[in-house]
């Protein structure tokens, strides 16, 4: 997060009213204590979405969504927790505490970074302003009209055209105080000899912006045909990791959290025209292959992510390795096709907007359907052994990856296709998938004590005691000692267990941490729709006497269900004529013992009552 002081970013809190700030978003209405609302983070048509000014806290009881006014603005503008609290401070007019800056930000002190960064603005702001303002900037206007890019699209990306003159940019710079040093460091001048020249010219220029908004890097599309290369991006700088960048991030970003969907492109010039068709949530890798860092940043907000790459052999092969390394993310993959080897870009200006949203939204395939087509694209279906080959991989293939009904719809289908019975399809893939298990993907299957603790019935009475302990233990810093004294470190299920380990760490280094805080600490989706869930009830009585009673709710259930193990293995037992019976008859009676003197603990208490 930031680096700013615990106690600044509380009077933060304090001082924004979330009800005016999400009134600026959503009509609320009056309901008692609170207010209502359709939620905007996902479609309803009755009101589910909870503002209270108690507490400071939204919930959605749809959608799950909530927290603080923080994690509200964060969601809704797509931002991160710096940029959320440094908009929210300029709104109530709070000053950022000294040595405020963003994450993965240098603080201002390191001057030389912070030139880089402006250099850039300033070489966006002299682009943009050569292209359309003068005779230097006609052939790429020209061009980029050309290709149906209108003006407005134009002023979204904030496009230029590098002038074509050796130095016309880094003359620009150096007159505003910018050493040639720092701009062959930023990437933006190449030294020839004792020279400094541009690194572009004569190119339509295409600003490339971190997760921030902030101009990093340039690609440059040349504007003659016997330029090489014909996409020049600028070298990997302190500013620009090309294996971590994705094109537009910043601007998509908002709607990717809102669709929870994701468009992947290769090229700048696909987003262009994308976000001119209406796909307002796409991005591009820059000159690289999707990489776990681009797919583990697109995880945190989409959970589908459509691949849109090229229609040509290059495209598919690229498609085919970023398959796998989103699918390892847990992401759901979907593959738009574009046919005749046409790239997105192309098929947007000869179909139009409409056609090219189709195609990505309606007409996208899953993971299966794309690898099934492209072993078919490179089979030789005119020969018996062309087509038995195809049949083996495609079996292959199914047994790999596809689940049951995926398996029996594709049978049929290649049993229609090729005249082969479904039944000897089946045999064959059987066969098949005992050489070949399926995949393992990590982050698709839970962990070994998740699927064990899955399979335990979960008494509805366990789960309310449970939240009864981490209300306790959000609200009450002192029941943090009185759940460690007591050696609490499991609840009734593995969501409650996980927010449990989530407070005892907070409340270990934030003894007194408000809930507000906690909440604002937590990233997990699933914990955060627990914890803001159990904030927005009335708090319950808080005392060890409480915390006690829902211990004991826990052991009652325990020992009940081990009075019923035993006393089926006594009723076994008698029926075998075994030797264990009196030694079972005893394990009963103590069990009995047991359940019965934790009732009469839990009688008339209020956790139960």
């Amino acid at each position: 997060m930031t680096k700013v002081p615990d106690e600044w970013v509380e009077e933060l809190r304090q001082r924004v009213d979330i009800v005016d700030v999400v009134s600026e978003y959503v009509p609320l209405r009056r309901a008692g204590r609170s207010f209502v609302g359709l939620c905007p983070f996902h479609n309803e048509k009755s009101p589910s979405f909870s503002v209270s000014p108690d507490r400071q806290l939204f919930h959605c009881f749809g959608c799950g969504a909530g927290g603080t006014v923080i994690r509200f603005v964060m969601d809704i503008e797509g931002l991160t927790f710096p940029e959320a609290v440094e908009k929210l401070a300029h709104r109530v007019d709070l000053q950022l505490p000294a040595g405020f800056h963003r994450q993965g930000e240098t603080p201002p002190q390191d001057s030389r970074r912070q030139q880089m960064l402006d250099a850039h603005q300033l070489a966006a702001k002299y682009y943009n302003y050569i292209l359309m303002n003068t005779a230097a900037g006609v052939q790429a206007l020209t061009y980029l009209e050309g290709r149906g890019i209108s003006r407005q699209t134009i002023m979204d990306f904030e496009l230029g055209a590098a002038p074509d003159a050796p130095d016309a940019l880094v003359r620009f710079l150096r007159k505003r105080g910018y050493s040639p040093s720092l701009i062959v460091e930023s990437g933006l001048g190449v030294a020839m000899g004792a020279k400094v020249v541009d690194r572009f010219r004569n190119r339509v220029m295409v600003p490339i912006r971190d997760a921030e908004g902030r101009v990093i890097s340039f690609g440059g599309r040349a504007l003659t045909a016997d330029a090489k290369p014909k996409y020049l991006n600028s070298p990997e700088t302190e500013l620009f990791h090309k294996s971590e960048v994705l094109f537009h991030f910043h601007a998509a970003r908002k709607n990717v959290r809102k669709s929870r969907t994701a468009v992947l492109f290769e090229g700048y010039m696909d987003v262009i025209s994308a976000w001119q068709a209406g796909v307002r949530h796409a991005v591009a890798t820059m000159g690289t292959a999707l990489t776990e860092e681009h797919a583990r940043r697109l995880k945190r907000y989409a959970d589908v992510l459509v691949i849109a790459y090229d229609g040509d052999a290059a495209g598919r092969k690229a498609t085919k390795r970023a398959l796998e390394i989103a699918a390892n993310y847990g992401l759901t993959v979907r593959v738009a096709l574009f046919p005749d080897e046409m790239d997105p870009d192309e098929f947007v200006r000869e179909r139009g907007a409409a056609a090219f949203q189709r195609q990505v939204h309606n007409l996208a395939v899953t993971e299966l359907e794309f690898l099934l087509e492209d072993l078919r694209s490179e089979a030789a279906l005119d020969s018996m052994a062309g087509r038995t080959d195809f049949l083996r991989r495609a079996l292959a293939l199914l047994a790999e990856r596809a689940s049951p009904i995926e398996q029996d719809a594709e049978l049929r289908r290649l049993s229609s296709e090729f005249q082969v019975s479904p039944e000897a399809l089946r045999q064959e893939l059987a066969m098949v998938a005992k050489r070949r298990p399926k995949r393992n993907r990590q982050s698709r299957m839970a962990a070994p004590e998740e699927v064990h603790r899955a399979s335990v019935p979960v008494q509805e009475k366990d789960v309310s005691a449970s939240q009864r302990i981490l209300q306790a233990l959000l609200v009450e810093p002192r029941a943090y000692e009185w759940l460690l004294s007591r050696g609490v470190d499991e609840l009734a299920t593995v969501e409650q267990t996980a927010l449990l380990a989530r407070l005892y760490h907070f409340r270990s280094v934030h003894q007194d941490g408000s809930p507000s805080a906690f909440l604002d600490s937590l990233e997990d989706p699933l914990l955060i729709r627990l914890a803001s869930s159990l904030l927005m009830e009335d708090p319950p009585e808080c005392s060890e006497a409480v915390i006690d009673d829902c211990l004991r709710i826990f052991k009652l259930h325990r020992a009940e269900r081990k009075l019923r193990e035993a006393m089926k293995e006594l009723v076994q037992a008698q029926v075998d004529g075994c030797d264990n019976v009196t030694a079972l008859k005893h394990t009963v009676e103590e069990l009995q013992e047991t359940c019965a003197a934790l009732r009469q603990q839990l009688a008339g208490s209020m956790v139960t009552g």
